[in-house]
């Protein structure tokens, strides 16, 4: 656990195993007894929106998280890292997608075509 008391629960396991909606299920619980909740679908294929409640017609027309919010930096030792470009919580209020009980949703990536992902 941090300093701030905040946890960060990972869901993962093979195709199939039901990992959206213990995720999804995990998330409104939590969100329900008070917990500030932003649950990531990292998938490809992402379906965490409708699990958290967001009609399906709604989620089709989600925007994923802009490429441009990493950048590549080359640290004063030269090692080259990943990193965020705006702070946490700025791109939680800019990108953040409000679900039913008060879960907030980042949306990771999707692919659109062959070829994209």
């Amino acid at each position: 656990m941090s300093e701030n008391g905040a946890r960060r629960i990972a869901v993962c396991g093979k195709g199939g195993s039901g990992k959206t909606t213990i995720a999804g299920t995990l998330a409104r619980v939590l969100a329900q007894r008070g917990h500030r909740v932003i649950a990531i679908d990292g998938d490809s294929n992402p379906n965490l929106a409708i699990t958290l409640g967001i009609p399906p017609d709604r989620a089709a027309t989600l925007t994923p998280l802009p490429r441009t919010l990493l950048e590549r930096r080359v640290d004063e030792s030269g090692t080259t890292r990943v990193v965020l470009a705006e702070p946490a919580e700025a791109i939680i209020q800019e990108y953040g997608i409000p679900a039913p009980d008060g879960v907030t949703l980042l949306l990771m990536g999707r692919v659109d075509h062959g070829g994209v992902g």
